[in-house]
């Protein structure tokens, strides 16, 4: 009763909106002609201006429909039994079901419903299943989490949230058009004021939400299915850290699913579950602009619900799923996978493959930077000890290292590419190998079991006395001495899907060669397109309303708009590609922004300068990328 109370406020709040915007634009041309003269008159065009800019987004606001989600269908012809389980829980909830069931890459469900007239009117409604919820829960779990958000439909908060959208929405989109002034503090109080109440009434929804998940499957369950939840994130996160960059190096495609679900199956990552569970439920925020109570509270309030009958089933909660060897793969290709990776191969081969890859990679890092820096001029691992052995870590890693390292920094990074070339040395013979171990990433083996390569390396960097003994210990590993793995003698083609470059970041409003630009940031290089003086002059005139960064943000979209071949093609643009940047330095200003000073093949030199924190964060960022600027084991 109290969540409906709240959502008809909110509603109200959303309906009084408009008169507070025509309130706010008559009360200031009121003020306007009240103060006369000609302040007075500035003060009432511009509150005219502002009611009319303002009118306008209002109206685009309240016309935005809710965006379908966007992933694979399921359909009720392919997969009868997930229907049938929907279906189900919809009549316990006494609602309809939804009119699509979705899969979305991120770790969560939610209903949506497209409803109108202020929510009275029933639209289309969407269910929404994480795929990452299919390895991480059983199939009694994913039918408490299917229940709780039926439960919304039931309770017809979903009708209610498609007006808090709304809401959210109009406000937003209305002070999205003022950077500053009396106007947007003004607007920012009252979406505060929404936001308080808006969020108070989703709050008290998923309470009531929850009562359906306990007569569905059980409170063990469903409280079991929420502490679940609450750790997948940083369990999803940590197999991505540690596992979903490695088919890229083996060229291979992975059962991603799979391969998480047999990372959280690892006594490893339980006893991390079993450490952490207890300190996340403990420290999640609470705020009122939350739209959720916290897991701990939600779980003490299915507590104290009804015990329901239960139905116990431990199965993975994908095999609720038609032909899930099939479905699964075809999900994952369209949610996470981008381009060609190669043929589809089992985790034990990717990392094997990928770890050799790794390997190799590092092994030609540390020979090229001994050639270019002369501390190892053939860059063979005889060389590279010599160095060692005689005191010139420093100079050695000179080419992977940042002016000012610290020299600790250069040590670790030494051990690293060092046990990079001893492994590469060993694998080309093979005598060891890289073995898929769910619990930290791989383990590299040979006849003798293990080998802990930092472990090995790490002494004889540390201590450069120790040189000669780790030398014989090599040896009768079955290294040689004479070993160097040298880049191919050409380079890899280019797929024919990465023949684009790919935008990664835009920093508008860059000073450089004495002209202004928009820099668009790719993955190949720098666009410096140039910001002619009338759209400059037009963005500061703007910003005298309050609305510059309107202004920026529309003339950047435009930008963003075109394709590549048109955007290239603009007169007077000028191409940087990374691939001629040696490296550069950069500096912070005090008033915000800085500039980024880059050294180019051939000696030039160009500086960017830019007054805003995003553009310099942007650029700066680029700067990181270039393999010359990076330290010593960023890999």
């Amino acid at each position: 009763m109290r969540g409906s109370v709240r959502a008809l406020c909110a509603v109200l709040l959303l309906v009084l909106f408009p008169f507070f915007v025509v309130a706010l634009g008559v009360g200031g041309v009121i003020a306007g002609l009240t103060i006369g003269h000609r302040a007075g008159l500035y003060v009432a065009i511009l509150a005219a201006g502002m009611m009319l800019a303002l009118g306008l987004a209002l109206v685009q606001a309240l016309r935005t429909r809710l965006e379908p989600p966007s992933g694979p269908v399921l359909t009720r012809q392919e997969q009868p039994g997930l229907w049938r389980l929907v279906d189900e829980l919809a009549a316990q909830a006494q609602t309809r079901p939804p009119d699509e069931i979705v899969l979305v890459g991120e770790i969560n469900a939610a209903v949506r419903e497209d409803a109108r007239a202020l929510g009275l009117k029933e639209g289309k409604r969407y269910m929404m299943i994480g795929l990452p919820l299919l390895a991480g829960l059983n199939v009694a779990e994913l039918r408490s989490v299917l229940a709780h958000e039926l439960g919304h439909y039931g309770g017809g908060h979903t009708r209610l949230l498609a007006v808090s959208y709304r809401g959210a929405e109009t406000l937003g989109r209305t002070v999205s058009r003022l950077d500053s002034g009396p106007a947007r503090w003004i607007l920012n109080a009252y979406a505060w004021l929404y936001a308080v109440v808006s969020r108070s009434a989703n709050r008290a929804q998923e309470l009531q939400a929850d009562a359906y998940s306990v007569a569905a499957a059980g409170r063990e369950t469903a409280a079991s299915a929420l502490r679940k939840i609450a750790t997948m994130d940083l369990l999803w996160e940590a197999y991505g850290d540690r596992f979903l960059g490695l088919p890229g190096l083996a060229g291979r495609t992975p059962d991603i699913l799979l391969g998480f679900r047999n990372f959280l199956d690892h006594p490893q990552q339980r006893r991390i579950i079993a450490e952490i569970e207890p300190k996340v439920l403990d420290n999640q925020p609470s705020s009122l602009f939350d739209s959720h109570p916290t897991i701990r509270r939600r779980i003490e309030k299915i507590g104290a619900l009804p015990e329901a009958p239960a139905r116990p089933d431990q199965r993975p909660a994908w095999t609720v799923l038609a032909d899930p060897a099939r479905v699964i793969p075809a999900a994952e290709a369209r949610l996470y996978i981008k381009g060609e990776l190669g043929p589809r191969a089992s985790w034990g081969e990717i990392v094997q493959l990928a770890g050799a890859a790794s390997a190799a990679r590092g092994a030609e890092l540390l020979a090229g930077a001994g050639r270019a820096s002369g501390a190892a001029p053939g860059g063979t691992l005889g060389e590279l000890l010599a160095a060692i052995q005689h005191g010139r870590i420093d100079q050695l890693m000179s080419p992977l290292l940042k002016d000012g390292a610290d020299p600790e920094h250069a040590r670790e990074g030494l051990v690293e590419l060092l046990g990079d070339v001893i492994v590469c040395a060993l694998v080309a013979q093979r005598r060891v190998h890289h073995e898929l171990n769910w619990g930290g990433g791989w383990l590299i083996t040979g006849p003798q079991g293990e080998l802990k390569i930092a472990e090995l390396v790490a002494p004889a960097v540390r201590n450069p006395a120790l040189v000669p003994q780790f030398a014989q210990r090599l040896a009768a590993l079955g290294v040689r001495m004479d070993f160097v793995r040298r880049p191919p003698a050409t380079p890899p083609a280019q797929p024919a899907g990465n023949a684009e470059p790919q935008l990664v970041g835009v920093a508008p409003e860059v000073m450089a060669f004495k002209k202004n630009w928009d820099v668009l940031v790719f993955d190949a290089g720098l666009l410096l397109v140039p910001l002619k003086v009338g759209k400059l002059a037009g963005q500061n005139l703007a910003g005298a309303v309050g609305q510059g960064g309107h202004a920026q943000r529309k003339r950047i979209t435009r930008l963003l708009e075109l394709g590549q071949a048109e955007l290239f093609g603009q007169p007077g643009v000028r191409w940087l590609p990374t691939g001629t940047v040696l490296g550069g330095d950069r500096k912070k200003f005090l008033t915000g922004g800085g500039k980024i000073a880059l050294r180019f093949t051939g000696g030039e030199t160009a500086t960017l300068r830019t007054q805003h924190d995003g553009a310099y964060e942007t650029l700066t960022g680029f700067l990181d990328t270039v393999p010359q600027a990076q330290p010593a084991g960023a890999r």
